[in-house]
């Protein structure tokens, strides 16, 4: 998640979830299956690797999410292969997210530097998607594939991209202005491309034909607190749009299809419920309720927001997020909900529990029958 990208702009969706929507629910009881995020897992050792997914499945979550970036690196590759199956011995399902690497571009990125680090959070910069060599990319990303299959193992779902709404992971994104609806445009046709070149890659007979083909997490950035702009306005509507680019549908057509809407969800500490629901609302409203949304990140942006002004903890907080989730399901479907992140705000250095991992054992009890 790029914090600089979205403070605050789950403020603005609490206003529009409605400023009445306050109450705080009655505590959470699992209705669906949640999982837990650990970004960049494959990089650790596999004692890392081991001790990290045995703690996410002791909090009783059913998935665990982390980054495929489709390099075609032994090393990553194996590292890669190995977490995967430690994902399965602990009954773990997982959801990978699909990322473009350098390798993928057939020039360096040119907003590398101190502006981007600035920005974004890291200098490396990013890729246009409307100029990424899709050859390279299904390159790689079938000898990933490859090396999972080629172990006896299997992957459940395929996040494609991640926040391919703001200029810090799609380039195609301007700085400092709303987007032209030239730009929106370059940018359908980026993102939908990708779309169908991973997703033709990952139904190959030869690979996962059965995995679930999740749209990329939507950052939801700030019109009015963006500042430089950075991001796509109402994105879930310009989501919608990839239903007809040129004629194509790059949500549904006879090739594949896909079969969830990726969201990230980040509410303002100060109307939690209302946040949540007004994204949620917004979503549905751009894109139907004819799939349902994956929360593929789902958290808090500072942990100093906490206590907040009406004494509400961090746990509470937690609990009142995934309070409103289940609310939800009667109006909403919703795919797994995938908090956002295990390392950073359930665990210390050390890898013990901190307060807001004994939420999840709790909403886990009614579902599984713990005591």
């Amino acid at each position: 998640m790029n914090k600089t990208v979205a403070v605050l702009a789950l403020a603005i969706a609490g206003l529009a979830g409605g400023a009445i929507l306050t109450a705080k629910p009655s505590a959470a009881q699992a209705t669906k299956e949640f999982g837990i995020d650990r970004s960049n897992l494959t990089r650790e050792s596999q004692a890392v690797q081991e001790k990290t997914l045995q703690g996410i499945h002791a909090l009783h979550a059913t998935w665990f999410r982390d980054v495929l970036s489709a390099a075609a690196k032994s090393e990553l590759q194996a590292k890669f292969v190995t977490e995967v199956r430690l994902a399965k011995q602990n009954d773990l399902k997982m959801l990978v997210n699909v990322l473009p690497s350098y390798l993928d571009y057939d020039e360096p990125f040119a907003n590398a530097g101190e502006d981007f680090r600035k920005m974004c959070g890291w200098s490396g910069g990013d890729g246009k998607l409307s100029q990424i060599n899709l050859t390279k990319f299904t390159q790689h990303l079938r000898a990933t594939l490859d090396a999972v299959k080629s172990a006896n193992l299997t992957i459940d779902a395929f996040e494609i991209g991640n926040e391919f709404d703001t200029t810090c992971y799609d380039a195609d994104v301007p700085v400092g202005h709303p987007a032209s609806e030239r730009e929106i445009a370059t940018w359908l046709r980026g993102y939908g491309e990708f779309l169908r070149a991973a997703a033709l890659t990952i139904r190959d007979p030869h690979y996962f034909p059965h995995a679930k083909i999740i749209t990329f997490g939507i950052a939801h950035g700030s019109d009015k607190w963006d500042k430089p702009w950075r991001h796509i306005s109402q994105p879930a509507v310009v989501v919608a749009r990839l239903r007809n680019v040129n004629g194509f549908n790059y949500l549904d057509n006879a090739l594949y299809r896909v079969d969830g809407y990726g969201t990230h969800i980040y509410p303002w500490p100060g109307d939690i419920v209302g946040s949540v629901r007004g994204t949620l609302s917004q979503d549905a409203s751009a894109l139907g309720r004819d799939k349902p949304f994956w929360v593929t990140e789902w958290g808090f942006l500072s942990q100093s927001s906490f206590p907040t002004q009406k004494g509400e903890t961090l746990s509470q907080g937690v609990q009142e997020i995934l309070a409103t989730f289940d609310s939800l399901a009667s109006t909403i479907a919703l795919g797994p909900v995938m908090f956002y992140r295990y390392d950073v705000w359930l665990t210390d250095p050390s890898g013990n529990l901190l307060p807001p991992a004994h939420v999840f054992l709790e909403y886990a009890r009614p579902a599984n029958g713990t005591h």
